[in-house]
C-alpha cells in the first residue's frame, strides 16, 4: 500500500463497525478486518443473515477480537444496535449488497446492521459489490443518489473486472487499499472542526403587525440546518443553531434555539457570540419591521392601512462585524435575484465579514423552501467560487471546506 505510517496512525484506537452483507465478496471482509485491526483500530463485525451464506462469523470474531454480531437483539441489555453505532467513529459496509443499500435508503430497519446505520451520526462508507445489471439498475442508482445527498453516506467503488456470474463489467468490490484510503479520509474530515464552536442562524424572522398578522419571507431554514448538521459531522465541539423556522428538527448533538423575530434572534446570537469561533448568518432577517405593533387584531373597518407603516430593521450581521475579533470567522448570506455579485462585494467590503454566500432566490428549483441550492462563495479578497446546484447538505460541505481552508 502507498499510505504512509502517519496516515495509518489515524486508524489507531478508532472504533469501526464493519458491516458484511450477502455477497460473494464477503470473504474479502476478513482481510479488510485484519488490516484495520493490525493498524490499531477496534473492529466490531456485523453480519446480515444473508452474509452467513458466504462467510463464517467465527472467522471475523477471531480476527477482530470481538464476537461477530448476527442477530438483531444480541447484547440487548445495552440496546447495542443503538449504543454501538453512536459510539463508533465510522461504519464501513464492505461488501454492500443492492438489498442492504436500498433498505438503508428507504429507512428499513429489519436487521442489526440497517438498524445501527439508522441510529448513527458518524460517517458511513459503503463499498458495493454485485452483478453489473444490479449495479446499473435505475432504482438502485436513485437510492444511492438519495444517500449521497443526505451528507454522511459515502461510496467506495465498485470497480470493473471479472464478476462472480462469469461476465466482465462493473460491480467488483473496490480494492482494499482504496477502501482504507476512504476510511482514513473520512476519519480525517470528521475531525476537521475539532475543538471549534460554531454558531449558525436559520430561517426567516417574523415581525408582528398585530396579534394575527406579520411580515416575513419564504426562508425555510433548511440551509442553516444543513450547515449545522455538517459542522457537527466535521467534528465541531459545540454547534448552536438559532432558528426562526420552528418546523426544522433540532440538531442532533448540538443545541437548537427557536426564536420569532429579529430582536429575539439578535439577543440569542449575542448570548453565544463571544465564545464562537465560526459564526454563519444564514437566516433571512426581515429588512423592514412595523413602526408599531398592536396586541389585538386590527379590524378592516378601522382604516387598517392608516395604522400600518414600516421602518428599516436592525442589521444583525453589521452589528456582529463591528464587534468580532480577528480570530473569529464571520459568514453572511445574500439572497439575490440572479447572481448579483456587486451587492455582495459591497457588503463584504463595507463590513468586517470573511465570506459572503450569494444564492439566487429568483429560481424555482433552488433557494427558499427547496432542498437544493446553488451558490457563489466570495471571500474578502474578492475571489469567487461557484458551487453548482446540489442538495443543501452538499452545498454546506463546500462552504465548510472554504472555512476550514481559512482556519488552516
Amino acid at each position: 500500500m502507498e499510505l504512509s505510517n502517519l496516515e495509518f496512525n489515524i486508524l489507531k484506537e478508532k472504533k469501526i463497525l464493519l458491516g458484511i452483507t450477502g455477497s460473494i465478496a464477503a470473504y474479502k471482509a476478513a482481510s479488510l478486518c485484519s488490516i484495520l485491526k493490525k493498524e490499531g483500530a477496534e473492529v466490531f463485525p456485523v453480519l446480515t443473515l444473508n452474509a452467513l451464506n458466504f462467510i463464517n462469523p467465527i472467522t471475523l470474531s477471531a480476527i477482530s477480537g470481538h464476537k461477530a454480531i448476527t442477530e438483531m437483539f444480541e447484547n440487548n441489555e445495552k440496546v447495542y444496535h443503538v449504543s454501538l453505532p453512536q459510539s463508533s467513529d465510522i461504519i464501513v459496509i464492505a461488501p454492500a449488497s443492492s438489498n442492504t443499500i436500498s433498505k438503508i435508503a428507504c429507512g428499513i430497519c429489519d436487521n442489526f446492521l440497517t438498524t445501527a446505520v439508522s441510529a448513527a451520526t458518524c460517517p458511513i462508507l459503503i463499498a458495493p459489490a454485485m452483478n453489473e445489471n444490479m449495479w446499473l439498475n435505475p432504482v438502485l442508482q436513485e437510492n444511492i443518489a438519495k444517500l449521497k445527498g443526505i451528507g454522511n453516506y459515502f461510496f467506495a467503488g465498485p470497480s470493473e473486472g471479472n464478476l462472480a456470474c462469469g461476465s466482465v463489467g462493473i460491480g467488483r468490490l473496490e480494492q482494499e487499499d482504496k477502501i482504507i484510503e476512504n476510511i482514513i479520509d473520512l476519519l480525517r474530515i470528521n475531525n476537521d472542526l475539532k475543538g471549534k464552536k460554531v454558531l449558525i442562524t436559520a430561517g426567516g424572522t417574523k415581525e408582528n403587525i398585530d396579534s394575527v398578522r406579520y411580515i416575513s419571507n419564504y426562508s425555510s431554514g433548511k440551509m442553516g440546518y444543513a450547515l449545522a448538521m455538517e459542522a457537527k459531522f466535521r467534528g465541531a465541539s459545540d454547534v448552536i443553531l438559532i432558528s426562526a423556522s420552528k418546523n426544522i428538527p433540532k440538531v442532533y448533538g448540538g443545541k437548537t434555539y427557536y426564536v420569532n423575530n429579529t430582536k429575539e434572534m439578535k439577543e440569542k446570537v449575542l448570548e453565544f457570540f463571544n465564545d464562537a469561533d465560526i459564526i454563519i448568518m444564514s437566516a433571512a432577517v426581515s429588512d423592514i419591521i412595523p413602526e408599531k405593533t398592536y396586541d389585538f387584531k386590527l379590524k378592516k373597518n378601522q382604516d387598517i392601512l392608516s395604522k400600518i407603516s414600516f421602518k428599516e430593521n436592525e442589521n444583525i450581521l453589521k452589528i456582529l462585524s463591528e464587534i468580532k475579533n480577528d480570530n473569529q470567522i464571520l459568514i453572511g448570506f445574500a439572497a439575490e435575484s440572479g447572481e448579483n455579485i456587486e451587492n455582495a462585494l459591497e457588503k463584504i467590503t463595507r463590513n468586517k465579514i470573511d465570506f459572503i454566500i450569494v444564492n439566487d432566490i429568483s429560481r424555482d428549483d433552488i433557494g427558499f423552501e427547496s432542498d437544493y441550492n446553488e451558490v457563489l462563495i466570495i471571500n474578502r479578497e474578492g475571489e469567487i467560487k461557484k458551487i453548482q446546484k446540489q442538495r443543501k447538505r452538499i452545498i454546506s460541505r463546500e462552504i465548510i471546506n472554504e472555512i476550514i481552508k481559512k482556519l488552516n
